[in-house]
């Protein structure tokens, strides 16, 4: 009886810890077009000397199409920091994955937003 509630509660703590980075993901990322097959996996953001750098794994899980990526930088109370980036091409194989970092334009931003698109 004891084992299994242990499971249990390991189980629903697996699933908040996964849900609470599904969140975080979401927070951080704009998808548009036909991009349903591309996914970010993971993503990280750090300070280098006093820059945010953002940081995300994208894989392809079968869309052949490529993609195009931005980032959008904002302020502490959500305002943008910076104008638009450029779209940057990113070919990714199906099954593979591609990393891509982002370096914050200035020292006002402390948020940032990915956005992915199709061409």
């Amino acid at each position: 009886m004891r084992i299994s509630k242990l499971i249990n509660l390991l189980s629903l703590s697996l699933v908040m810890m996964l849900a609470s980075c599904s969140s975080y993901i979401d927070k951080h990322s704009v998808k548009m077009g036909k991009t349903g097959d591309v996914k970010i996996q993971d993503l990280k953001s750090f300070d280098r000397n006093g820059l945010l750098v953002a940081q995300a794994t994208i894989k392809n899980n079968g869309n052949s199409k490529p993609v195009q990526y931005r980032f959008q930088w904002f302020g502490d109370k959500g305002e943008r920091v910076w104008g638009d980036e450029a779209w940057k091409p990113l070919v990714i194989p199906e099954g593979r994955t591609a990393m891509i970092e982002g370096v914050a334009p200035n020292l006002e931003a402390s948020e940032y937003k990915i956005e992915l698109d199709s061409y």
